[in-house]
């Protein structure tokens, strides 16, 4: 039996075409940064979404509600007499900053074969310490 606290529950179409897709779930906290995609389809035509949202804060009159979110598709011709399909995924957003990291682009190119790949520039993540990822 799906759970009902996770799905589509309206695709709404303007008059300008743009559409808003209404994303329920309850699998993340409330403020969260998550990355939303959904994809929208009836026969040929299509729409695509991706951007990052925050899940919502409570609303205070209705604690328990589960919250939802709103992707804004860009203008589709859809028959208001068909049926749309809908897929959806949300989640979580690890963004990390990577910084230039030249000894291991040297080291990398010293062994065989990566040079021929022509590799010209590395980036690596570094710890709270400070060090690169080549370093001991």
């Amino acid at each position: 039996m799906p759970d009902d606290l996770h799905r589509v529950t309206t695709v709404q179409q303007r008059g300008d075409n743009t559409i808003a897709v209404h994303i329920r779930t309850n699998s993340f906290k409330p403020g969260q940064l998550v990355e939303v995609s959904a994809y929208l389809s009836q026969g040929d035509a299509y729409a695509i979404y991706n951007d990052k949202k925050r899940i919502p804060l409570p609303d205070p009159d209705y604690p328990d509600q589960t919250p939802e979110l709103h992707a804004e598709l860009p203008a589709t011709d859809l028959n208001p007499d068909q049926e749309v399909t809908v897929v959806t995924r949300i989640t979580e957003v690890w963004p990390t900053v990577l910084q230039k990291d030249s000894k291991t682009l040297e080291l990398l190119k010293l062994q065989k074969g990566v040079d021929d790949q022509g590799l010209k520039a590395v980036w690596t993540y570094q710890d709270d310490k400070g060090k690169e990822f080549g370093d001991m």
